[in-house]
């Protein structure tokens, strides 16, 4: 298994760089107000458990609200088939659970909102693909809030942005650490969602306990 990170387009994360020089000091803290934003539905969590410390990952994280799917879909946004099946990831890192997400082709499953830190660097989750091993599935980042709006001109490079292409064999296995695109995008965010799409037909892609590495503040 491996994760395949999307080519950084220079010119316009320099432009997305100057334009942060110009962003307040208070826009510059504004991630770090986690104390703000569970009003507007963003859930701020600590991050206080390292779920991939069996597997030489020595960060903190903190889990994406409903991240192993123990209460439905609840929170998460599905289209396309995308549903919670039965069967948890097999190392049970947050104890007892039952359910796992059913992602087929076609399909678009989005996390809710979560806080975003200057230096938020990586998120990681369970996966398996009961499908053809050359199957991809697509990882895009969502930022937004705060002066986040911004992104919105600068189009779906910045604002919804590929981050990964995830392999995996047919076994429950932690994924790559997926990387984000930290510094300035996230000085100009409060808020992250995460999306998956399986990039092809031929894959039969199931997630689980889905966690953030956010670096917060508080």
């Amino acid at each position: 298994m491996f994760v395949r990170p999307v080519s950084a387009r220079a010119g316009l994360l320099a432009a997305v760089a100057a334009l942060a020089l110009t962003v307040s000091t208070a826009a510059t803290s504004a991630p770090a107000s986690a104390s703000l934003l569970p009003s507007l539905g963003v859930a701020c969590p600590d991050p206080t458990t390292r779920p991939f410390l069996p597997w030489n990952d020595l960060a903190f994280y903190a889990y994406v609200p409903n991240g192993g799917f123990e209460s439905g879909a609840t929170g998460w946004a599905l289209s396309g088939g995308a549903k919670v099946v039965a069967g948890n990831e097999t190392f049970f890192v947050r104890g007892p659970g039952s359910n796992s997400l059913a992602i087929p082709a076609g399909s678009s499953v989005t996390s809710p909102k979560m806080c975003v830190g200057l230096l938020s660097s990586k998120m990681r989750f369970f996966v398996k693909n009961a499908g053809s091993q050359t199957s991809r599935l697509k990882v895009q980042v969502i930022y937004g809030g705060g002066t986040g709006g911004l992104l919105g001109g600068v189009g779906s490079i910045l604002g919804i942005s590929d981050v990964a292409s995830i392999s995996s064999g047919k076994a429950w296995r932690p994924s790559a650490e997926v990387p984000m695109l930290g510094g300035t995008v996230p000085l100009l965010t409060q808020w992250v969602q995460f999306r998956f799409k399986p990039a092809d037909s031929s894959g039969g892609w199931r997630i689980d306990d889905v966690y953030l590495d956010p670096l917060m503040h508080r």
